[in-house]
């Protein structure tokens, strides 16, 4: 029992020494409370921060409001001007003569498509070689026609033409319009022909201007000379007759538009009763409006001429 209590007091002593006693002398000695040096405690200085520039904030942007976009000038608007007015035609002075006006010969052929049958027969050349076959009893013969030879157009069918190798000949064939020249026959024709007509119309008008110079107005007649009568339909018989008579094909009952009146006039040193009939004409160019006089002599008809050229009407 002694034992213990002698230990317990030996345990407090001790742990009150190493509590009280030993610190003091452990630090005079430099030994820490265990016997160990305790670390030199490092210390760590930072830095002196260097100076720097300070770093310019960007300004913030300010945002201005848009201006308004100027205004576009305004296109001038430009009045397009009124349309000058057609002239009227040029009135024509009295008694000038006045050229008609003739159609192109595309619109006379009907664009090639319908020729005027009159325009048959007409001699054309080939533009290229063509061979006729012709029937004789059970065979065939044939003719080669080269290319720049005549041959004679007949008739058209559509835009082929019905051709012959000559006049006389009963042999037939078909080509092609294009095949041959016939287009620029015809063209040519017809130029020459407005020149013509442009030509005969104006004399006929100066013939009519001049008629009063040719009118015998009084004197005594020639023998047995009876001026013409109308019927009662407004025609001539002495002039019906004449046409019966065949002394003229182109005039005729039917296609006389206008009968003039009966004129005395002294023509090539002789003297006429005449008539003036205005009738209407069918040319491979198509109707037209022509003019004859009927110089009448001792109650007979002795020519019918175009009025102003003077050539005889057939």
């Amino acid at each position: 029992m002694k034992a213990i209590l002698v230990l317990i007091i030996a345990a407090a002593l001790t742990f009150l020494s190493y509590k009280f006693v030993y610190p003091p002398i452990a630090a005079s000695l430099g030994i820490d409370k265990l016997g160990k040096e305790e670390p030199t405690p490092i210390v760590v200085v930072a830095p002196k921060p260097e100076k720097t520039e300070p770093i310019p904030e960007a300004p913030t942007p300010v945002m201005e409001a848009p201006k308004p976009e100027a205004p576009k000038p305004e296109m001038p608007v430009v009045m397009a001007p009124e349309p000058a007015p057609t002239p009227e035609p040029t009135k024509p002075k009295e008694g000038e003569f006045v050229p008609p006006e003739f159609p192109p010969i595309e619109t006379v052929v009907g664009n090639w498509s319908t020729i005027p049958k009159s325009a048959f027969p007409r001699p054309v050349k080939m533009n290229r070689q063509f061979e006729f076959k012709i029937k004789i009893g059970s065979g065939t013969a044939s003719s080669v026609v080269p290319a720049g030879r005549d041959v004679i157009a007949v008739a058209q069918q559509g835009q082929t033409l019905v051709i012959a190798p000559t006049p006389d000949s009963t042999a037939r064939g078909e080509v092609s319009m294009e095949d041959t020249n016939l287009k620029d026959v015809l063209t040519s024709t017809y130029d020459k022909w407005k020149v013509w007509r442009l030509e005969t119309l104006r004399r006929a008008h100066e013939f009519k201007k001049t008629a009063g110079s040719r009118v015998i107005k009084s004197g005594p007649t020639v023998a047995g000379d009876d001026k013409p009568e109308k019927n009662a339909e407004g025609a001539y018989p002495l002039l019906l007759a004449s046409m019966s008579a065949g002394e003229v094909t182109e005039i005729k009952p039917d296609n006389i538009k206008e009968w003039g009146e009966v004129a005395r006039e002294k023509i090539d040193d002789t003297d006429f009763w005449t008539i003036i009939v205005k009738y209407e004409t069918v040319t491979m160019f198509g109707k037209f409006d022509t003019e004859a006089q009927a110089r009448i002599k001792n109650g007979k008809v002795l020519k019918w001429v175009y009025t102003g050229s003077g050539e005889v009407v057939p």
